[in-house]
């Protein structure tokens, strides 16, 4: 059973090495064939084992995946000193406004933070922190704004609960 277990958390790490994106145990137990609740207990294992590394297995809105330690922070911004800037306080503001009144307009993004942001909106979409999401039935139909795919990501967290109780403390 327990060469059985091991097997099975390899072809796991193997897994959510190759993948792309975010991959859900559902889908892990699909292609392993084995059920949900065996992958999760396999999966928070392998997340126990690699919390001393310098990778981490991190679960973003029921997803896994593998990223770097938040202890290993400084020599792989060092290491990759060409990489992601920082957002601009500007950038985080707007990236606020989305996050709590998306579906959101550009002109609605200008008339709470009372600048132009289109800079800022093309920056964002390219770092898809943010997604446009539709088009606004009104005159012009501009398009309407949430957040992206990589928004949790970028900020380490798991889904839109921890968020609010992040902001809470």
């Amino acid at each position: 059973m327990r060469e059985l277990r091991q097997k099975y958390k390899k072809q796991i790490e193997a897994i959510l090495f190759v993948s792309e994106k975010p991959i859900s145990s559902k889908e892990i137990a699909k292609f392993l064939d084995i059920d949900d609740k065996e992958v999760e207990e396999l999966l928070e294992e392998l997340k126990k084992e690699y919390e001393e590394r310098g990778i981490n297995i991190y679960k973003i809105n029921d997803g896994y995946e593998f990223a770097t330690s938040p202890d290993t922070a400084e020599a792989v911004w060092r290491y990759s000193s060409k990489g992601t800037e920082r957002l601009s306080r500007s950038a985080l503001e707007v990236l606020a406004i989305i996050y709590y009144h998306q579906p959101v307009t550009k002109a609605e993004i200008e008339a709470i933070k009372g600048t132009k942001v289109d800079g800022i909106l093309s920056n964002l979409l390219e770092r898809r922190l943010i997604r446009i999401i539709g088009r606004k039935e009104t005159i012009g139909r501009p398009f309407i704004y949430g957040i992206g795919e990589e928004f949790f990501r970028y900020f380490i967290i798991e889904d839109k609960k921890e968020l609010e109780e992040r902001i809470k403390k």
